[in-house]
C-alpha cells in the first residue's frame, strides 16, 4: 500500500486509546461486580496483561506485512477465497459493533439527558458527526483523537473527587472471591476494552514502525487498563456491595450525587465527555468497515463505502432499544469478538510462520 496519509506514533497511541475507551465504561463496574464481586478491579489488571499478549500477536502479524492491511495480506496467507470470507466477516463485525454502539448511546442519552427527544434524532447526532470524521484521512482521525484525549483528565478528576466519601472497607478483604472467579470474569473486561484490533487496519499508515509502534500500542493498553481500573475501583469504594447489586450504571450515579458552587449536575459533564469517547469508537469501526467494503468492491476511495456502512448501521440501530434486547445482542457480539480480536489474527500469524509467508518487499 502506497499512501501519503500517515500518522506518527503519538497519533497511533491515541487512536488505540480512544477506540478502546468507549460505551462500555458506564456499565463495566456493575458487570464486573456481578461476576467477581468487589474484586472486579483486580480483574481489570489481569485483563490488561491478557490484552498485552494479544497485542504482541497482532504486532508480529502486522510486522510481517508492514505496508498492508489485514484485508490485503490475508489473501497472501490463506488464498483469495478464504481471505474474502474473513474480510466479509470483519466488515460485518465492524458494522455490528457500530450498531451496538449506536443503540447503547441512544438508550443512555435518552435515559439521562434527552428524555423526550425522538430516537432517530439522537441516532443522527452520532451518525452524522461520526461519518463526517470517518470519511476524512487517517491523519485527520489521529489528530482529532489526540486533541479530544485531553478531556479524559477532567473525567479522572471528577471521579477522584468522589474519593473523599470513599470507604475502603467495602472492598475488604481483597481477593475474597478467589483467584478462579477473578480470572473467569476477565472475559467481560476484554470485551469492554476491545478496540486494539484496529491496528490490523492502520499499521501501514504508521510512520515509525517496529519497536516504536509496539511501544505506542503497549502504552495505550497500559493507559486504558489504568483508567478502567481506577474508575471501577472508585465506584467500588464509593458504593456499598448492596448498592452495587441494584445500580446499573454506578459511575453516573456516583457523579450525580456531587455538585459544586457553579456546577450542579456533574454527571452531565461526565456524560458530555463520554459522548466524545463513544463517537471515537464508532468512527473507528466505521473506518474498519469502510476499508473492508472498499477492498471487496475494489473502489479507489473509502468515502462511498463508509457512507454505506454508516447507513446500514443506522438502519439496523433503529430497531428495538429495550435494555434486555441490547444486552442480549451485546452478549452475542462479545462471544464473536474473540474470533476477530484473537482467533483469526492468531491463525493468520501461525500459517504465515509455518509457510514462511511475509511481504516481498522485506
Amino acid at each position: 500500500m502506497k499512501t501519503t496519509s500517515t500518522i506518527n506514533n503519538a497519533q497511533l497511541f491515541f487512536i488505540i486509546f480512544q477506540t478502546q475507551v468507549g460505551v462500555g465504561v458506564l456499565s463495566l463496574p456493575s458487570s464486573l461486580y456481578a461476576d467477581a464481586g468487589t474484586d472486579g478491579w483486580i480483574t481489570l489488571l489481569i485483563t490488561g496483561g491478557a490484552i498485552q499478549i494479544i497485542i504482541f500477536i497482532l504486532y508480529f502479524l502486522c510486522a510481517r506485512f508492514p505496508t498492508l492491511t489485514l484485508y490485503e495480506f490475508a489473501p497472501k496467507i490463506i488464498g483469495k477465497y478464504a481471505a474474502g470470507i474473513i474480510s466479509v466477516l470483519y466488515v460485518a463485525f465492524a458494522i455490528a459493533t457500530s450498531i451496538i454502539v449506536l443503540e447503547l448511546f441512544e438508550t443512555t442519552i435518552k435515559t439521562w439527558i434527552l428524555f423526550r427527544t425522538p430516537m432517530l434524532v439522537i441516532l443522527l447526532l452520532l451518525t452524522v458527526s461520526g461519518t463526517y470524521l470517518a470519511v476524512g484521512k487517517i491523519k485527520v482521525m489521529g489528530r482529532f483523537y489526540q486533541f479530544v484525549s485531553i478531556l479524559i483528565l477532567p473525567l479522572i478528576l471528577m471521579s477522584a473527587y468522589t474519593l473523599k466519601d470513599a470507604d475502603i472497607r467495602y472492598i475488604l478483604p481483597i481477593g475474597q472471591n478467589g483467584f478462579g472467579t477473578i480470572l473467569k470474569s476477565t472475559q467481560k473486561g476484554i470485551v469492554s476494552m476491545l478496540g486494539f484490533e484496529i491496528v490490523l487496519f492502520i499499521y501501514p499508515y504508521v510512520q515509525n514502525k517496529g519497536k516504536a509502534a509496539l511501544k505506542s500500542l503497549t502504552l495505550a493498553n497500559i493507559a486504558v487498563t489504568s483508567l478502567y481500573t481506577f474508575l471501577t475501583f472508585t465506584t467500588f469504594v464509593f458504593f456499598s456491595p448492596n448498592q452495587l447489586e441494584v445500580i446499573p450504571e454506578p459511575l453516573v450515579y456516583m457523579l450525580k450525587g456531587i455538585s459544586f458552587v457553579i456546577v450542579d449536575r456533574v454527571d452531565l459533564i461526565f456524560l458530555s465527555i463520554w459522548i466524545i469517547s463513544v463517537m471515537t469508537s464508532y468512527v473507528s469501526y466505521l473506518y474498519i468497515a469502510g476499508k473492508g467494503i472498499q477492498h471487496l468492491t475494489k473502489r479507489k476511495k473509502t468515502t462511498g463505502p463508509i457512507l454505506i456502512a454508516s447507513f446500514i448501521a443506522l438502519f439496523f440501530s433503529m430497531f428495538s432499544h429495550d435494555r434486555y434486547t441490547v444486552e442480549m445482542l451485546s452478549g452475542y457480539h462479545a462471544k464473536a469478538s474473540y474470533f476477530f480480536a484473537l482467533g483469526f489474527p492468531l491463525m493468520l500469524l501461525l500459517i504465515s510462520l509455518l509457510f514462511k509467508k511475509k511481504e516481498e518487499s522485506q
